[in-house]
Formats: C-alpha cells, sequence, structure tokens
C-alpha cells in the first residue's frame, strides 16, 4: 500500500488547501487538553509545512457526537485557540462550515493565512458521507490533504466523498502512522513480538486478537478484558467489571492459542472504586464475592515487564487498571515506563483513547516509536481492515 503524497512545496503558493486534522480532543473551561505529543500539537507539523510554502490553509475537523445539529458546546473554538497558540497567530474560527460565510473568508485569505471551519458534524452531510457536502467543501479549496489517521477508518464526507471532487493527498501524520503499523506485518519484523491489551470490550479487541495471535510471539492481556479469559477458565472475580458476551469469545481464543497467552496470576482488588480504598495484592484464586480488581498483582506485573524486557516489538492497547482512579493505573503506568525503555532496543507502539493519556501522565509519549491518534482506526487497521478514508488515498 502507497499512499499519494504532496511533495512538491514550490506548487503551494497562493493555492487553498483543505486539511483534514482530528482535533477531536477533550475540552475543559473552553481550554483544549491536548499535551505536546497530542493529537492537534502533531497535526501542528504539517500545517506548518504548507504555511510556510505559502498556502492558504482551511482546516477541517470534528467534535464529539451533535448529530448533524449546532451544539454550541461542540464548538471548534477551543480547537483553533490552541492552534493559534501554537503557531503564535490567532487562527479564525468561519462560523459555518459551509455556505456564504465560508466562502467569504476564504477569498479574503492571504498565502501562509490559516482559518478554521466550523465543527464538520454539525452539518448532517457529514456522518452521511454525502456526495452533495462534500462538493461544498471541496469548492472552498484547490487541493485536499487528510491527515487525520484517527478518523480514517470513518466514510464520511470530509474523509471519502471529499477524495472524488477534488486532488487528494495523504499528509505527513497520516503517512507516519500508517508506514509503522505497516511494518508490524513485515516477515522480517523485529523479535520476540509481544502484544499488550487492555481495556474492556471484547468485541472492539478481538479482531485484533484473531489477526495478530498467529504472529506474536507472546500476548499480555490485562485489565477487564482479562477479567473475561479468567471468567472462561472458570475463575471467580467477585464484583469486578467484564465483557459477559466476550467471555465465548475468550474461551475458543483459550483452546487454540493458550500458549501465547499470558494472563495475570494475581491482582490488586478493592471493595470500592475510590482513591480512599484499601488496595491488597492476592491470587487471582483468592478473589472473593466483595472483591474488585482495579489493577495487576505484583507478581503479573513483574512478570510482564520481564517480558517486556527482552522484547523487540511491542503493541499495547488499553489500560491494564481501571486508570478512572489514579490509584489503581499504578502497574499500567510500570508497564508504560517499562515499554518506554525499551527505545532504540524495540519497535514500540501504542495507542487507544484510553492508552494515550496514560503514556503523557507519565511524561513518556515522546519515548515510543509511534503514539497513535487512532483508537478505532488502529484496532481497524491492525485488524487488517480496509480503512476508507486510506483507500481513497492509495496511489
Amino acid at each position: 500500500m502507497r499512499l499519494k503524497r504532496l511533495r512538491n512545496a514550490k506548487t503551494l503558493r497562493g493555492k487553498r488547501v483543505l486539511v483534514r486534522i482530528d482535533g477531536n480532543v477533550p475540552v475543559k473551561r473552553g481550554l483544549a487538553i491536548d499535551g505536546p505529543q497530542g493529537r492537534i500539537a502533531r497535526s501542528a507539523v504539517g500545517l506548518e509545512w504548507l504555511r510556510q510554502n505559502g498556502a492558504r490553509i482551511i482546516i477541517l475537523t470534528h467534535r464529539g457526537r451533535p448529530g448533524g445539529k449546532r451544539v454550541a458546546a461542540f464548538s471548534n473554538a477551543p480547537i483553533a485557540k490552541r492552534l493559534g497558540g501554537l503557531f503564535g497567530i490567532k487562527v479564525k474560527l468561519c462560523h459555518d462550515v459551509v455556505g456564504e460565510r465560508a466562502k467569504q473568508m476564504v477569498s479574503a485569505m492571504q498565502d501562509g493565512d490559516m482559518i478554521m471551519l466550523e465543527n464538520l458534524r454539525f452539518h448532517p452531510g457529514e456522518e452521511q458521507n454525502s456526495r452533495a457536502f462534500a462538493q461544498k467543501l471541496a469548492a472552498l479549496g484547490d487541493i485536499y490533504i487528510n491527515d487525520a489517521f484517527a478518523v480514517s477508518h470513518r466514510a464520511h464526507a470530509s474523509v471519502e466523498a471529499i477524495t472524488e471532487e477534488i486532488p487528494s493527498y495523504a499528509g505527513p501524520l497520516l503517512t507516519h502512522e500508517v508506514s509503522v503499523l505497516k511494518s508490524l506485518f513485515d516477515e522480517n519484523l523485529k523479535r520476540p513480538f509481544v502484544l499488550l491489551m487492555g481495556g474492556l470490550k471484547m468485541d472492539d479487541k478481538l479482531p485484533v486478537l484473531e489477526t495478530l495471535l498467529p504472529r506474536v510471539d507472546q500476548a499480555l492481556i490485562g485489565g477487564a478484558l482479562a477479567n473475561a479469559f479468567l471468567v472462561a477458565q472458570g475463575k471467580k472475580i467477585g464484583r469486578s467489571t467484564f465483557d459477559q458476551v466476550g467471555v465465548a469469545a475468550a474461551e475458543k481464543i483459550l483452546k487454540k492459542w493458550s500458549k501465547k497467552i499470558v494472563l495475570p496470576s494475581d491482582v490488586c482488588v478493592a471493595r470500592r472504586l475510590s482513591a480512599q480504598a484499601k488496595l491488597e495484592s492476592i491470587q487471582v484464586e483468592a478473589i472473593n464475592e466483595k472483591d474488585l480488581i482495579v489493577d495487576l498483582g505484583n507478581k503479573s506485573l513483574a512478570d510482564f515487564v520481564s517480558i517486556i524486557e527482552t522484547a523487540r516489538t511491542i503493541v499495547w492497547n488499553g489500560p491494564l487498571g481501571y486508570c478512572e482512579v489514579k490509584k489503581f493505573c499504578s502497574g499500567t503506568h510500570a508497564l508504560a515506563k517499562a515499554i518506554a525503555a525499551r527505545a532504540g532496543k524495540a519497535t514500540t507502539v501504542v495507542g487507544g483513547g484510553d492508552t494515550v493519556p496514560v503514556v503523557e501522565a507519565v511524561d513518556l509519549a515522546d519515548h515510543f516509536t509511534l503514539v497513535s491518534t487512532g483508537g478505532g482506526a488502529m484496532l481497524e487497521f491492525l485488524a487488517g481492515k480496509k480503512l476508507p478514508g486510506m483507500e481513497a488515498l492509495i496511489e
């Protein structure tokens, strides 16, 4: 797979360039929560290259799920403010997605200017992959660039339909993510190859497990995902959360791949999901009916770290504890540090909406080969599925 890229910077001056980024980050008190390795910060690299080469940049993104209606709480204003802070300029926000106001703002642009359109999902045509809406977006630009891997698994108008209307290319962030993820399927990848999976939902992780288990040397499973496997083994997990529907799938996986799968032998339990709760590390067999599994046990953590210390390819998706409470995230933090310590010795890939904040919390985001901006997109890519946004850009 080779994606079309825009390589000739000399042709950019004066061109109107539509750039699809993923600015869908949390917002608190009007400020976008986006770290140095966050989605918006990383999209700034490609935007700055366009700006330095005289392009007139029109930024496209969505926020949240407003359902095709204008919802003030989902405005792109915090995203525009975050980008403006990164560039030291004011990034103007058009309060429409398409229409006369958008046309007027674009026509008034000078070389190197940057504006942002309002939330794409304020328009019902975005999620409907509407050709008519894509045509209105395309009319605002001369060139389209997709630099949003995180939404490339969506058949939406600003991701797929627009590529039929205007010359379209992959941006540097998208290209880099695809290149690293694609390398995981190379026959000569570095071994041992270790997969580390946590989180909750089996239906999200199952396709990845089915695709990668034949390739990996070991699969370390923790978090609530591991609970479904423990139940499949007939073990008691007290009041712990688990994917009940996923137990049958866990049984099948264990029958076929039991030699590769490593599950916790001990866990940290608490009686309530609170920072004030008392923690205890116990053997899985000692879990009683009132216990809640909230983190890896001491021995399991040591076992997982030992395996990671010799791995030369590592893929990690999903926290290994109940990280909504910081006290229950120590095992996940320790594993993040162990994987980061493999920098220069291993290919390390981290992804998932719940995983990336953990990495940023321990200030390790720049210690990995790839911190993927995509949660669902990364899982679908690793499961071997075709991503509409990428398929549209293949040379």
